[in-house]
């Protein structure tokens, strides 16, 4: 082997990505030397004609191993060869002595170039032009190998059409599919080259026909249009060489200077074509990871708001009294690695009052104003005020205008949220959680802390009931109620008469079934009277006297006194106020329970109060062990059938009449009655 030494190549070897063999295909038919492109194995993949005259062959030797077509050549030299950054192998060509020649090779990706030239003879101008082809073949393989999108694509073969190989000018269109056009993504070197109007319907017939009938055309002139398969069209201007035209830069359009052929063009399209591909493909891949890691960042999400759930309902379960709930929510809330801080407050005398918290930053409370009047408020009174869920995904927004922002920001709250605690209509207080860390507070979180709080809610009812059906002593209160807008007192005020209630069932969030007597009036009148008034659902007479079950909307105030854990002894109801008889557990909070009962509509004033043992109260013991062991439709059941006077010999109403009451079928209330009777008979003869 000989080396020459006196021309250094263009390595490529730095560029790892495999190289179009589109381009080399089109470089070769540009370089004025001889040169062929190969495969790993040398064998040729293809040739310029120039080779096959240096080589004096008159067949084309691809599909031939280059060592058999150039004898002096072995694989050990090639390789030997490409490893050598800028080095040629000298071999004779055949037999005469004189024809020797010299082969330099570079590696693209997966194929080699092999430039040879014979030796001896003056190439320093071919070198020179060869060596910059090279050099623009690799910046554009690399360009077109770094593009991220269909347009950068379109730069690229644009570019690469009329810098690399001399094309006059080149556009390639791209179809939107959503619009329906095709559009210039790419344009180099054609007038008017700055117009990217889309091309539709017969704005550009020829780039449509191509498109749609997906064969290439040469026009008059020379222009060739290429169809890229479902990516659009490749348009390559035919005429003179830019480079050969008075005035054009030499400096920027580079290379022999021939004009491309129809094949040639046929192998820009071809690389084009594959450009668009790949990116469409690595485009699909990107949106596919984005989607995995969306789906994987949903399901982490979903397993960190399931453990809150988890560990928030086994402290429902476990927990013996109201404030063992509220401490053990809050605790269980801020053993997430991403709740800092939470709390329970209830709303009193103007302002929402802490009850429980847990969690850093305790402090934040003693620091900011939590009244209802004041402006700004934080989130805990807006809730308090509204009975919706207030959110604030980033805390540190606004931080100027809002006290509370500044004090959260200060003990690392990033972002808040807080729920109302409601059970049938009734507030149990608010339940306020801080988060370390910016958070979106989605309809999926943000409704998970709103069930949470319903549980919680619901939770603190029942151990507030248990508690005052399990007291040992009761408290009697003396209640009288200015509440002009209630509907019992509109009813009275309608029939200009005296109306009693003996009992309230709550039937749902919104009504309540009530249970009243009302003398000296028949069944017209009080229906004529019932319907005049708002508020009112359904009326029915119970029997032939003065006795009708009456379902009301929320709010009312005897409805307020059971779902607020009070038992309604008597309820005596004119136009101008209503007189109750309620009875309490003895330690239940008074004050909290006529604040809840007034729930801000109506003026209620104490008049008396009186503590009584248990024992006087027998049936307080029965009706706790009856509500244990009955779901609530057999107690409501039960009760609408007593109130309606269903046990009265004769009877006042029929199991049909509780039936509709109730908006089921007849046999379900047999049902209900008869294990309801079953399970009261047990409790009673249990013992015995």
């Amino acid at each position: 082997m000989e080396n020459s030494g006196r021309e250094p190549r263009v390595d490529h070897a730095t560029n790892a990505s495999t190289s179009p063999p589109g381009l080399l295909d089109l470089l070769i038919t540009r370089l004025a030397e001889p040169a062929v492109v190969l495969d790993d194995s040398l064998t040729i993949v293809s040739t310029n004609d120039t080779f096959a005259t240096l080589v004096g062959t008159d067949d084309t030797p691809v599909g031939e191993p280059l060592t058999a077509v150039v004898s002096g050549l072995t694989a050990g030299t090639v390789e030997e060869t490409i490893e050598q950054s800028g080095e040629y192998v000298s071999v004779r060509i055949g037999t005469a002595p004189e024809r020797w020649a010299e082969f330099g090779f570079d590696r693209h990706g997966t194929h080699i170039l092999c430039v040879g030239r014979q030796r001896g003879a003056d190439r320093r101008v071919e070198a020179q032009r060869n060596r910059t082809a090279v050099t623009d073949l690799q910046r554009a393989t690399r360009d077109l190998l770094a593009a991220e999108s269909r347009e950068a694509v379109a730069e690229s073969i644009v570019e690469t059409a009329t810098d690399v190989l001399g094309l006059s000018g080149a556009t390639l269109y791209l179809f939107d599919a959503c619009r329906n056009v095709l559009w210039p993504a790419g344009v180099d070197g054609t007038p008017g080259a700055d117009a990217r109007a889309p091309v539709g319907g017969d704005d550009d017939g020829v780039v449509r026909e191509v498109f749609l009938e997906g064969a290439a055309t040469t026009v008059e002139g020379g222009d060739r249009y290429q169809p890229l398969g479902d990516y659009g069209v490749l348009h390559t201007v035919g005429g003179t060489d830019q480079r050969d035209r008075p005035g054009t830069d030499s400096g920027r359009r580079r290379g022999p200077g021939k004009e491309c052929t129809g094949s040639g063009v046929d192998r820009l399209a071809e690389s084009a074509a594959a450009a668009l591909e790949r990116v469409d493909r690595e485009a699909t891949l990107r949106e596919r990871d984005a989607a995995h890691r969306k789906q994987a960042e949903r399901v982490t999400a979903l397993e960190r708001e399931l453990s809150l759930v988890r560990r928030v309902h086994r402290v429902l379960v476990d927990a013996d009294t109201v404030a063992d709930i509220e401490s053990g929510v809050c605790t269980a809330l801020t053993a997430s690695d991403w709740l800092s801080f939470a709390w329970v407050g209830r709303a009193r005398d103007g302002s929402v009052e802490p009850r429980a918290w847990s969690g850093t930053g305790s402090d934040y409370l003693s620091t900011v104003s939590l009244s209802t009047d004041g402006p700004q408020a934080p989130p805990a009174v807006q809730t308090a005020a509204s009975n919706r869920p207030t959110t604030v995904d980033a805390v540190a927004e606004d931080i100027g205008a809002h006290h509370w922002r500044r004090a959260a920001i200060a003990r690392d709250f990033q972002a808040t949220l807080s729920v109302p605690l409601r059970a049938d209509g009734v507030s149990y207080g608010v339940l306020t959680v801080y988060a370390n860390q910016p958070v979106e507070w989605d309809d999926s979180l943000a409704s998970v802390f709103t069930e949470l709080g319903d549980s919680v809610a619901t939770a603190v009812r029942d151990r507030e009931r248990g508690a005052h059906l399990a007291a040992d002593t009761v408290v009697e209160l003396d209640l009288r109620v200015t509440d002009p807008d209630a509907t019992l007192a509109r009813l009275a005020g309608t029939l200009g008469a005296t109306v009693y209630c003996t009992e309230a069932i709550p039937v749902d969030a919104e009504r309540t079934r009530l249970f009243l007597t009302i003398p000296d009036f028949d069944d017209d009148a009080v229906g004529g009277a019932a319907q005049a008034v708002c508020g009112v659902d359904s009326l029915a007479a119970v029997d032939d006297g003065d006795r009708y079950e009456l379902v009301a909307y929320e709010p009312t105030v005897v409805g307020r006194v059971v779902r607020h854990g009070g038992h309604l002894d008597t309820a005596c109801v004119t136009d101008e106020e209503v007189a109750l008889t309620v009875t309490l557990a003895a330690d239940a909070d008074v004050r909290a329970f006529l604040d809840r009962l007034a729930d801000g509509r109506a003026d209620i004033t104490l008049t008396a109060r009186r503590y009584q043992p248990a024992g006087t109260r027998s049936r307080d013991g029965i009706r706790s062990s009856l509500e244990a062991v009955l779901t609530d439709r057999q107690l409501e059941a039960l009760q609408t059938a007593y109130g309606s006077g269903f046990f009265e010999w004769p009877r006042e109403t029929t199991g049909e009449g509780v039936a509709e009451m109730l908006g089921v079928a007849q046999p379900t209330v047999n049902r209900h009655l008869r294990v309801a009777q079953r399970k009261l008979l047990e409790l009673v003869f249990e013992d015995e």
